[in-house]
Order: structure tokens, then sequence, then C-alpha cells
């Protein structure tokens, strides 16, 4: 939800139209969003080379307030684009200075140089913050405070608080906190939706954080009803794939439901007396023969038809062993597959566990004909739920319904608020 190109005095030269898009079809996303700073000049190219890889490319645009606020645009077209950077270049001083600032490299979608965009794109804008809400809604736009969790640039940071009553769209966490954090410490205070993107400024960076949607269509009007949570439209919640422990929980899923699985058990269990996190993901799928399971965890062996190396085993192999756990998969042919990771649980390297509501979510809105059961344990408390006691609840209404989806939000932050509340012994 949020990438330069090197249009942006700090984007990598590397970040031209072409590479962002490969990028992001190698992260296995869906979309991304490009937000260069005060400019939309390569947004064309890489929308064509976008569509070229079947990869939605949105508008967008961060812009600096006079107070050094940044804030991201996300446009309903390239028109609306265009027109906000004509209505910001009037109030952006100054031209760049390119070995202070960095070249700000206008590229088509075979990358090749087309020019340079003059414009100071490192400096603030004379708006204020309410003037620059304005503006982009003025466009048909949509306000997002950038970063919020950061000291520098961030809205709480930069200010020390939210203003009242101005009329932000959604508050965007970066990479270095993770979704449920940011939701609780900044999302649900202000009444407002949370989204995350990466913020990437080379090629390697994009996905490093990423939002999970309910959309029926990568477009900007499908985001702006999935932030309103309107028409069954809505945010499911977001991370760090891969960093994340939650988004292993996901990617394991996955594989089951990959395999062909039509129940999934998830078993969080924490026992902080013992110092130990055991993650277990159980599936009914196909299952393994013997040598493919020894070669699960080497990341060049995959055999997943959506990646060209299978990362995910690899790297929670990796997660396990730097908290002094492990990684084990057990797989019986025609049974299915049980993989149990562990980690020393306050082990300094040891991944947040991140957020359990947004694996759920996923998992019961792309596949609502899967049993999906989750128990999570800490010490001697523990819940459960289950996706055929949530679907018995809901009746008629289908999972993409606002109710199903707040019924399931509503269901984990009881049960994750019971752990809480109790959930101390042996800490």
């Amino acid at each position: 939800m949020h990438v330069h190109t090197c249009l942006s005095p700090c984007g990598d030269l590397d970040m031209h139209p072409s590479a962002i898009v490969d990028a992001g079809a190698g992260a296995n996303l869906h979309g991304l969003a490009v937000c260069d700073h005060h400019a939309a000049d390569n947004l064309p190219a890489v929308q064509r080379a976008g569509k070229a890889r079947g990869l939605a490319v949105l508008p967008g645009m961060e812009i600096t307030t006079e107070e050094e606020v940044h804030l991201l645009a996300l446009l309903p077209d390239a028109t609306a684009a265009g027109v906000l950077q004509a209505r910001v270049s009037a109030v952006l001083p100054g031209r760049n200075v390119p070995d202070i600032f960095g070249l700000q490299v206008i590229a088509n979608e075979r990358a090749e140089v087309l020019g340079f965009n003059e414009s100071r794109l490192a400096g603030a804008t004379t708006w204020n913050l309410e003037r620059a809400v304005d503006e982009i809604h003025r466009v048909e736009g949509l306000a997002i405070a950038a970063h919020a969790d950061r000291e520098r640039s961030g809205i709480v940071g930069q200010l020390g608080f939210v203003p009242p009553g101005l009329a932000l769209d959604a508050i965007e966490v970066s990479a270095a906190t993770t979704f449920d954090l940011g939701r609780a410490r900044l999302g649900l205070p202000l009444g407002l939706p949370v989204v995350t993107g990466s913020d990437a400024h080379d090629p390697a960076s994009l996905g490093r954080a990423i939002t999970y949607w309910y959309l029926d269509d990568a477009t900007p009007r499908e985001v702006r009803l999935a932030l309103r949570g309107e028409g069954g439209r809505a945010v499911l919640g977001g991370g760090r794939p891969m960093e994340d422990l939650a988004l292993h929980i996901l990617d394991l899923a996955r594989n089951g439901l990959e395999a062909g699985a039509t129940r999934i058990e998830i078993d969080v269990s924490e026992d902080l007396a013992g110092n130990r996190l055991t993650i277990s993901v159980r599936d009914n799928g196909r299952g393994m023969h013997a040598p493919v399971v020894a070669r699960a965890a080497d990341p060049f062996f995959t055999t997943r038809g959506t990646r060209d190396v299978g990362l995910g085993l690899p790297l929670l192999k990796q997660a396990a062993e730097a908290a002094r756990g492990a990684l084990r998969i057990d797989s019986v042919p025609g049974q299915g597959t049980v993989t149990t990771a562990t980690f020393e649980h306050r082990h300094v390297d040891r991944a947040p566990l991140g957020d359990l509501e947004t694996t759920v979510l996923v998992l019961m809105a792309s596949s609502p004909e899967v049993e999906l059961v989750l128990t999570h344990r800490r010490s001697a408390r523990a819940y459960t739920l289950a996706s055929s006691d949530l679907r018995a609840a809901l009746g008629e209404c289908s999972w993409s319904s606002p109710e199903a989806i707040a019924l399931v939000r509503g269901a984990i932050r009881h049960g994750e608020a019971s752990l809480e509340e109790r959930g101390h012994e042996g800490s």
C-alpha cells in the first residue's frame, strides 16, 4: 500500500516501473499502491507494467505538510493523480538539487529514462495538515496518515497528537510495528481503520508489510468501500510476511489448503512458566512422502505452483532456531501433515506472535468451506474458536457479510482479551 519509484528522491534507482512490478509479483502480491513524493509521473508506466503481469497498481501520492507530517493520498485514477500533482507543484517551493537530494527519474516500463522531475520533491508543501486533507478529498482521494507509528514525519511524532476533527480516512503503521499493536495504539483509540505498507524504496523491501483486504477487485473504489466497511468489503488485517509468526501460521495453513485439506487445526501454546512457545498446524490434506518431507525446509524446493521457491518453511525454521527452538514436520500420504515450531518464549530474537485475527479472517474469508479450529493457550488459560460454531451462529449470513466479519473479530478479540486479563501466571 506504499511503494516509491525512482521518481522519489529517496527511491533507489532500481525502482523503475518494471522492477517494481517484478518485485510485487515475486512477493505474491495482488496489487500495490504507487505513492511517490509529491508527484505521479511514473504512475502510468507502473500501471502498464502491472497490467502485463496481472498486478493491480493503485494511484497514490505522499504529501508532506508544512508541519512535516506525511500523508498518503490514495486516488481514484491517474487523472486525479495528475490534478493533485499540479496543485501540489504550485505549493512546493524550490527546485531539486540532485547532488544533495538525489535524482528524480521519470522512466517507462522498459526501464528507459524519459527525463527528470525538477521540483524539490524532498521538500514540504506550504499546505497545513487540514488543507492537505481537504485537497486530497477535493480530487475524491482517501487521506491516510502515513507511518503514524514513526517519530519522524508521523502525525503523532510530529504533532504529539491527532487534531480533533481531522477528516482522515485511515491510519498507516509501518513495517516497524506489528499490525495488532498499531491497531490497538492508534486505530481503535481514533476510531479509524488501520492499514500497513512497506514504504518500499528498493525492490527487496517491497512486500515487507502488507494489508489483507476483502474486495471484489483490487480497485480504488473497492478500497474506499473496505475502509468504510460498506458492501461487505473489509480490511481483514495486515502484517509482515515471514516475520510475524501469525503470518507464518497463515502460510502453513495455505500449504494445507493447496494440499486439498478440508480441516485446518491451529494450536498456539504459550507456556510462560516453562519459557516455551509452541505453534502447531495440522491439516487433513494429501500429505507428503518421506523424501518430500526431508526437503520441505529447503528454500529452493517447493511443490507449490504459486512460487518459484518455497521460502515459508525455511524462514520459519530459521526463526525457530534463532530463538533456541526447532521445526518439525510429520506427514502421512493420504492423511495429512502436522507442522510444529517451538521457540524460547522470552528469547530476545523470538519473532512477535503478531495478529492472529488477520490469520483467521483471511482463512475464513478465502476458504469458507474449510473447517478451521484455532486454540490459543497461555499458561493455564485457553480459548478455542471453530468455524463450525461461527457458521451456526451466522445462520443464513455469508462469510463476506459485515455481520460475519464482525462476529469473527469479536470472538477472537474476546478470546485474546481473556488471555491478557488472567494470563500472567509464570511471566
